[in-house]
């Protein structure tokens, strides 16, 4: 891997893990729960691998996600019946973010300099891979305040 990639690398080793300790002792009635006027458990984890499969995508993959337009960014909170379950959302998590990894291997230094049209913290490949690495920090945070509406650990300390 590219130098420019392995603080990232590390990062998104690190939101993997978190995310799947965020999931720990969830049942699917919990994830589903609103408290207040806060997202779910469920929405917010099946948004984050709804938006790291669309940088995956972003960065060349062909990667689908059936469930990914009902978790868009700003989306509204619809009947949760059709949702995945919170197993679903992990085992996609996996697939997602071995995929994902996979593509960072592959990215070349030029590659990464390059200039395009995928929403980033700036105009460039790497700049893609920021703002992928911002987005999946930011909402494990809310799985860990989320998850603690339920009586569950913090995820960390």
């Amino acid at each position: 891997m590219i130098t420019e990639l392995k603080g990232f690398a590390l990062v998104f080793g690190t939101t993997h893990g978190l995310l799947h300790r965020a999931l720990e002792g969830v049942n699917d009635a919990d994830a589903a729960q609103r408290v207040g006027m806060q997202n779910s458990i469920l929405w917010v984890a099946a948004h984050t691998v709804a938006v790291r499969q669309s940088f995956l995508r972003g960065l060349g993959s062909a990667a689908e996600l059936s469930w990914a337009s009902q978790f868009p960014r700003g989306g509204k909170y619809e009947d949760v019946r059709d949702w995945p379950t919170i197993a679903d959302v992990r085992a996609r998590w996996d697939e997602v973010h071995t995929a994902f990894m996979a593509q960072l291997e592959t990215i070349t230094s030029e590659q990464a300099a390059a200039e395009t049209r995928i929403p980033g913290l700036d105009k460039t490949i790497l700049g893609v891979v920021g703002l992928a690495a911002m987005h999946d920090a930011y909402h494990v945070g809310q799985l860990g305040t989320l998850r603690r509406n339920f009586g569950l650990d913090r995820l960390v300390g």
